[in-house]
């Protein structure tokens, strides 16, 4: 299911975006390129997960047929510094999405922790920034109010924060009850988009009060879209409007050593 917000930028419900004129799709956060390292752990992803993103990320390459693919957020943690079963399957997942003729693009908050040997043997820089005809690309987390784009009449497109509404809806029992959906969030200023695999959520839920008069947003059903009446949404209560991020392992370890100390 498709959305065209203009000539030049479609919505596409498989949590993409495509811009028709420049042939560019743009993907935010694949991380179907996780399953090497996390075989090896008891946490690995469900193989249903995996088989979901391919089946979604060949559907858009057949369907679109983009000559570039601008990828925004980093495909592995610690891409920049793989070896092994990781650094293979990247070149895997690298070789797949160019085709042979594909121009490739990754656009990250910090390049300098990105690059690395398979990303220059892909022929891959990262950068920070990357334009298409009048659009911006862009991966920041916690930046939401945007500068006033230049061309005046460009965009921001960003794959690093993550929109998420919390709309109630009838329980079991008939009680009220509430439920997070990632969604699509045009500003006036900027897209938001969702990240490509379902299990990437986002850690904070948009409050409508909030956001500019002219915003949109469109939350995702599985591959449909439902338009959100922002003005009409209610309030998320205050323990829904965010999401508390686990700590990382070395952190909490020190968290633990300074409470037995």
């Amino acid at each position: 299911m498709q959305i065209p917000l203009s000539d030049d930028l479609v919505l596409d419900s498989r949590r993409a975006v495509w811009l028709p004129r420049h042939r560019t799709l743009v993907l935010a956060d694949l991380f179907f390129g996780l399953g090497a390292a996390r075989r090896k752990r008891f946490d690995t992803i469900p193989s249903g997960q995996q088989h979901d993103i391919w089946e979604r990320l060949l559907g858009l390459l057949s369907d679109l047929d983009p000559e570039r693919i601008a990828i925004l957020g980093d495909m592995k943690p610690s891409q920049g510094s793989l070896d092994r079963d990781e650094a293979e399957e990247l070149r895997a997942i690298l070789k797949k999405l160019a085709g042979g003729r594909r121009e490739l693009v990754q656009v990250v908050g910090h390049p300098e922790r990105s690059g690395g040997p398979v990303m220059e043997a892909a022929g891959l820089q990262p950068v920070e920034q990357y334009r298409v005809g009048t659009f911006t690309l862009m991966h920041r987390r916690r930046i939401f109010v945007y500068p006033r784009h230049d061309p005046p009449n460009g965009l921001w497109i960003n794959g690093g924060l993550h929109p998420l509404f919390a709309l109630p809806t009838p329980g079991p029992a008939g009680q009220e009850e509430w439920l997070r959906h990632p969604a699509f969030l045009y500003t006036g200023f900027a897209l938001v988009m969702p990240p490509f695999v379902s299990y990437a959520q986002g850690w904070e839920v948009m409050q409508p009060e909030r956001l500019p008069r002219q915003a949109r947003a469109w939350k995702l059903l599985g591959e449909r879209f439902g338009e959100l009446d922002l003005p009409s949404l209610p309030s998320p209560p205050e323990q829904l409007r965010t999401i508390t991020r686990p700590a990382a392992k070395f952190k909490a370890k020190a968290s633990a050593v300074a409470e037995e100390d």
